[in-house]
Order: structure tokens, then C-alpha cells, then sequence
């Protein structure tokens, strides 16, 4: 199986469906015939236009100028002004003002509005002509309803859009006089405060509405007056307690107290270490057992003593310099609290008179944009005055047109389409449907039977044999495949059964052949298909004599025996007489037992192309005494079941089946090198001459031979 051209048989979808055209006509037909009923049946459709004009917006580009809070809109044409005409406040009085939902009732019974609006707005397509205009088309089955539509939302179309102008003026023109009268109270306000504060300042301004002033706030100085006052209170407040201090000192440990209180003064930062010292050494001395009168213990006294009166000397310095720069500070706090007192006043009135100013300059501030307010107002009145109307109708539908929708053309082109589409899935499921051979597993898997070999289909009709041919290569393969079967139980003569009609049994044979005989075997084709003989179409040969002479008696073995052309390859054709008794007898003489004997005993092969199982079961005769049988099928046409009838008609006459030949079938070859020719020895024709006459004395059992 492996040496099968190393191709695999696949679904060749175009050849399903040419094998099933008639299939696809005919559905293509019955599509492209209802389409053309379609068209010729439904209904004729009329379309009318309007054109109308719309202006931008110039109040609302105006207003988007100014404003810092809102985005700025585009007055060209939008999407919006298409789909306004698409809004309930356009079509709903369309509908009521036409009657529709009574006009379109269906059963007696009236529409409702919102299935009158969806069945009215279907009708409309709406279209930008330029940046300011627009047109839409309303189709209906009449053209006077066609026209009126139009016309109708036309009309609406443009109302709703003066509204919609009218409404948007007024809204603006209330929101600029609620802004002025809001200003106007804000500058009254204003106008009040200032008066207030400039009569409680006392502040004189001979021109009090306006902006210009002599006097500026000045910076308060009385938080750096506060502040100085308070430093000097604490200051106060610590000679005090240091004061107070001293003058709790005892005398007799006056030193030890100077120590904690911490003066930081130089001279007791001195003399504190050296008293701490000379104590430490006078008891040094009373410790090492010397008494209070020793000289040594004395003089430390005398030391001692000297310190103690200069730290009691230094104390009364430092109390007399607090009690100096107490009276100072006293005298200092009285005068900036004096300074305070007269400079409060002073800060009040600077206060005072800046708080006017304050309020002024919102006072002016105030009045610049009341003026501002009502600028605005004049310049939107005025815009509103002279702006032109939101929308117009610059062309009405004046006359409707016959619109066919989907032009007819399109719509047979598409059913053609459609019919044709239909028809190729119904002949590729036809296709899959069907119970013929489809792919070469299926030949070992149901009819366990070898595969012999899988012939491609041919893309032409071949009218000659020729075995050096390069596209034979799957005829080469089957040649050895049948070579090696053959082998195996050692026959010679063979017979090729179709398992039907039109399965290329008779090219299979000739190309079997021509293999044979390519690789010098002497080998005999017998064409015994005596109703639809080929054989000599194929080789290029008359069908004067053949088979049915021999069988006759009428002409000898060797006058049928025909060269091919072809090195070491004869034909016997079916030949042009006929049996009176019929073909089973024909066949069942000795004369055809002796042709068998002949032709085992003259060439290497002998095959026997067999007519397809039928009522006269004339290949059954001749395949009774064969030696082996090849049957053919052809792919995706010959049923399995004729497959399985051929196969078990061969075993019930004996005959060994050497396996299936799928012919015809679609393959899908792998690029490779081709098989290089078989080089055979043409041999001169007058050699071959010789050959065949001898083989003709041994067949009269002439001895010499």
C-alpha cells in the first residue's frame, strides 16, 4: 500500500458537484424563478423630497462666546438636527393632523401613536445636503400620500424648529435680566455699606462714587506696641522674683543658698568653686588630727572667712542692680502703656477708613458688572430681533418619484445567487450522502480485499496505449502490486471485472498490460466484452477478426493474435461475428478451454477484459476458468454493494480475487520527482516475426520447434 504514487485520495468538491450539475440547475432555476415572481408581484413604492434650510444658532453663539462655564457648541449642521426630525414633538402632530392612526387600522382597529410613529419614521430618510441644509424622502405605496407626508413633516419640521428658536431666546433673555436685577441689588447693598462705614470712619470723600481715593489703609502698629508692653511685664515680673530671692537669704548659709540660686554672675561663678575647696581642705586637716588653733587650720579659716565676705559683698551688688533695673522697667512700662494708649485711637480711625475703602472698591466693582450685564442684555435683544428664522423650506415636495427600492436586477442577481449557493450544498451533501466508494480505507476496511492501487482521473480521453507514458505511474504501481498477488498463487491468466458499468475496466486492462509488457514480459490482451468491445479503439486496431472468429472456427489462434505496436504486447479483440447459440455457450465450448491452453503456453501473462456482471453473467464464464480476478471500481461512483456482489460471485465460482483497482479517483499528488522510463530493448519486427511463428508451430506440436 505504501508505493501508491505516495498520494491520498481526498473530496474533490468541484467534481461532486459537476458529477450533480443537473441537481444544481435545477435548484438554481427554481431560486432565479421565485426571485423573478418576487419581483414582478410586490409592490410599486413612490418616494417624495423636501429640502430644507437650516440656520445656526446665533443666540446660542453668542451666548457661547461669553460663557466660561458651558461648552461651546457648533451652529453648522449636526447630527442632532437629523435625528430631530425623528422626535415625537415633529411626527406625533404629523400623525394626529393626518389621521394616520385611524388611516392605517389594521382589522378596524386603530393604531396606537407610539406603533403610528414607528411605522411613520420607517418611512423617512434623512440626508445633509451642505452644512445648512437638509433633505429627507418619505416613501409610500401612493404618490398623493407620499407628497403629503413630506409636505406635512416638512411644515412640523420647521415649527418645531421656531419653537425650539423661540423657546432658547427667551430662556436666555430671562436668565441676563434675572443676572441685571441681581446686580442692581448687589449695588445697592454696596452703595448702603459704604455709606455706613465712611459717616462711622468720619471719613470725608468729596466724590463718593468714585474710584478714586487719597487715602490708603495703612499698616496697624499697634500689635508691635501690645507686644512690647507685654516683654517688659515679664521682665517686671522676674527682677521681682529674683529680688525676692535675695532678700530671703540667711546669713549663716548664705553662701550655700547663693549656689542654688543659679545668678550666673561671673564673680560667684568664681569664688563658689574656691569657698567649695577650702572647706574640703579644712577638713582635710581637722582629719588628720590637727586642732581648730593649729596654725595650718587657721589659715584655711582666715581664707574661708575672706570669701564668704566677698560673695556677701557680691550679693549686695546684684540685689542693688535688680532693684536699679526694676525701677526702670517700671519706668518704661508706664511710659509705652502712656504710647498705647494714645496710639489706639489713632489705629481705630486708619482702621476704620480702610474698611470704607475696602467696601468701595467692591462698590465699583460691583457697578463695572452691572454695566456689563446690561450691555449684554441690549446686544442679546438686539440679536434676537434680527436673527433669521431656525429652518425653512427651500424646495417642498412638490411631486414623487417611483422608487423600486432594491432595483430588480439585484434582487435576481442575489436570488440567482442564493439558487446557485442552495444547489452546490445540496449536491455536496448528495455527495456525502451517497453509498459509493469514497476513500481508498474504505476498500480493505469493508471488503477485506486488498487495495491494488489507486488510479488518478484522467484529464483527458485517452485514445491510444502507451506504456513509456510518465503520467502511467500509478498503472506501474499496480503492476507490481498485482505481479507480487499473482506470485503468491501462481497465476498467469487473469481477468478484470468491473463491479459496474463506466468504471474504466477496459483502460485499466490496456494500461495493465502496457506495464507488463514494459518490463519485457510477453504479455496478451483479450477483449471479451463481445457487446461493448474497446480494446481495439485503445491500440488503434480493426475489430474484423478476434475472438468470436476463434471460438467460431473460423479462424486459427495465430490469425487472431494481433501486434499492439507496443514491444512484447498482442491483442485479441472481440472480433465482428457472433454465436448463434448465444455468448454462455460461446464461451462454455472447448474452443475456449483451448484458447486458455494457447495463450498460458505462448506468453507470460494473459488478461482477460471481462463485460460487468449482468443477466447474461458472461464474465461470470469466463472468470470460472481464470486463475485469478482483479475487480474495478470506480471512486465515488460504484456503489459498495455491487463491490460486495462482484466479490461474492467470484468466491462462489473459486476464483481468487487479488484485490480492488479504485479507479478515477481525486487525488492530491506531493510534489516529487517523477519515476525515471524503463529503458526496454525495442526489438527489430522481423525478430519478432520469427518468434511468433514458432510459437505458432508449438501450438501445431510441430517438433522441429
Amino acid at each position: 500500500m505504501n508505493a501508491l504514487l505516495d498520494a491520498t485520495s481526498h473530496l474533490d468538491h468541484w467534481c461532486i458537484i459537476r458529477g450533480r450539475v443537473g441537481l444544481v440547475i435545477s435548484v438554481f432555476l427554481l431560486t432565479l424563478g421565485g426571485a423573478a415572481i418576487f419581483t414582478y408581484l410586490r409592490p410599486s413604492n413612490y418616494t417624495a423630497s423636501a429640502t430644507i434650510d437650516v440656520q445656526p444658532d446665533n443666540l446660542q453663539q453668542f451666548a457661547a462666546k461669553d460663557s466660561t462655564t458651558e461648552s461651546t457648541k457648533d451652529s453648522n449642521l449636526a447630527e442632532s438636527q437629523l435625528e430631530s426630525i425623528f422626535s415625537h414633538e415633529v411626527l406625533d402632530p404629523v400623525i394626529r393632523q393626518l389621521d394616520l392612526q385611524r388611516k392605517w387600522s389594521e382589522n378596524g382597529a386603530e393604531l396606537s401613536l407610539d406603533t403610528a410613529y414607528d411605522k411613520l419614521a420607517g418611512l423617512i430618510i434623512p440626508d445633509v445636503v451642505s452644512p445648512h441644509s437638509m433633505r429627507f424622502s418619505v416613501s409610500s405605496s401612493s404618490p398623493q400620500d407620499a407628497i403629503l407626508l413630506a409636505t406635512t413633516i416638512a411644515q412640523e419640521f420647521v415649527d418645531y424648529q421656531a419653537s425650539q428658536q423661540q423657546a432658547t431666546s427667551d430662556k436666555q433673555l430671562e436668565q441676563l435680566q434675572n443676572d441685571l436685577r441681581h446686580s442692581e441689588t448687589g449695588v445697592s447693598k454696596l452703595f448702603a455699606e459704604t455709606a455706613r462705614l465712611r459717616t462711622a470712619a468720619g471719613y470725608i470723600d468729596p466724590n463718593p462714587d468714585s474710584s478714586d481715593t487719597s487715602l490708603q489703609p495703612e499698616e496697624s502698629t499697634t500689635p508691635i506696641g501690645a507686644d512690647k508692653v507685654k516683654e517688659i511685664q515679664a521682665n517686671i515680673a522676674n527682677l521681682k522674683s529674683r529680688l525676692d530671692a535675695l532678700d530671703h537669704l540667711q546669713s549663716d548659709n548664705l553662701v550655700e543658698s547663693v549656689g542654688l540660686l543659679n545668678l550666673n554672675d561671673p564673680v560667684l561663678e568664681q569664688k563658689l568653686p574656691l569657698h567649695e575647696n577650702a572647706l574640703v581642705e579644712k577638713g582635710r586637716l581637722l582629719s588628720s588630727g590637727l586642732g581648730r588653733n593649729h596654725p595650718d587650720v587657721r589659715n584655711i579659716q582666715g581664707q574661708i572667712d575672706a570669701i564668704e565676705e566677698q560673695i556677701r559683698h557680691e550679693v549686695a551688688n546684684i540685689r542693688k542692680a535688680l532693684s536699679a533695673q526694676l525701677a526702670a522697667a517700671e519706668e518704661n512700662l508706664v511710659a509705652l502703656e502712656t504710647n498705647l494708649n494714645a496710639n489706639q485711637n489713632r489705629q481705630q480711625r486708619k482702621e476704620a477708613n480702610a474698611q470704607y475703602l475696602e467696601a468701595k472698591q467692591r462698590y465699583d466693582a460691583a457697578q463695572a458688572a452691572l454695566a456689563t450685564t446690561k450691555a449684554k442684555l441690549e446686544s442679546v435683544t438686539t440679536e434676537t430681533a434680527k436673527q433669521p428664522k431656525a429652518a425653512v423650506i427651500r424646495r417642498p415636495a412638490a411631486n414623487a418619484s417611483r422608487s423600486e427600492g432594491i432595483s430588480n436586477s439585484l434582487i435576481l442577481l442575489g436570488g440567482g445567487a442564493v439558487g446557485l449557493l442552495l444547489g452546490i450544498l445540496l449536491a455536496l451533501l448528495a455527495g456525502t450522502l451517497d453509498r459509493s466508494i469514497k476513500t481508498p480505507k474504505e476498500v480493505e476496511k469493508r471488503f477485506r480485499l486488498p487495495l491494488l492501487a489507486v488510479i488518478p482521473k484522467p484529464k483527458g480521453e485517452a485514445s491510444r496505449v502507451a506504456w513509456h507514458d510518465p503520467s502511467d505511474e500509478a498503472f506501474q504501481v499496480l503492476k507490481t502490486n498485482v505481479q507480487t498477488a499473482r506470485q503468491r498463487v501462481a497465476a498467469s491468466v487473469l481477468t478484470v471485472l468491473g463491479s459496474g458499468s463506466g468504471t474504466g475496466r477496459s483502460m485499466t486492462t490496456a494500461k495493465l498490460a502496457a506495464a507488463y509488457a514494459a518490463s519485457e514480459q510477453q504479455t496478451l490482451v483479450i477483449d471479451a466484452d463481445l457487446h461493448h468491445p474497446a480494446q481495439h479503439k485503445f491500440f488503434g486496431l480493426d475489430n474484423r477478426v478476434g475472438l468470436s472468429d476463434y471460438v467460431s472456427g473460423e479462424k486459427s489462434f495465430e490469425e487472431i493474435i494481433r501486434d499492439s505496436g507496443t514491444p512484447n504486447l498482442f491483442v485479441i479483440t472481440s472480433g465482428s461475428g457472433s454465436s448463434p447459440t448465444g455468448p454462455m455457450k460461446l464461451f462454455a465450448s472447448l474452443k475456449y478451454v483451448e484458447l486458455v491452453n494457447n495463450a498460458k503456453e505462448w506468453f507470460d501473462v494473459v488478461i482477460f477484459d471481462c463485460p460487468p456482471l449482468g443477466p447474461s453473467d458472461d464474465s461470470l464464464v469466463i472468470c470460472e476458468l481464470a486463475e485469478a480476478a482483479i475487480i474495478v471500481a470506480q471512486h465515488r461512483r460504484s456503489p459498495r454493494s455491487m463491490v460486495f456482489k462482484t466479490k461474492e460471485a467470484l468466491h462462489n465460482l473459486g476464483t481468487e480475487v487479488l484485490g480492488v483497482v479504485l479507479n478515477s479517483a481525486y487525488m492530491k499528488r506531493q510534489k516529487k520527482k517523477s519515476l525515471p522510463n524503463v529503458a526496454v530493448r525495442e526489438r527489430p519486427r522481423g525478430e519478432l516475426a520469427v518468434e511468433f511463428q514458432a510459437a505458432s508451430n508449438r501450438l501445431r506440436g510441430d517438433d522441429a520447434y
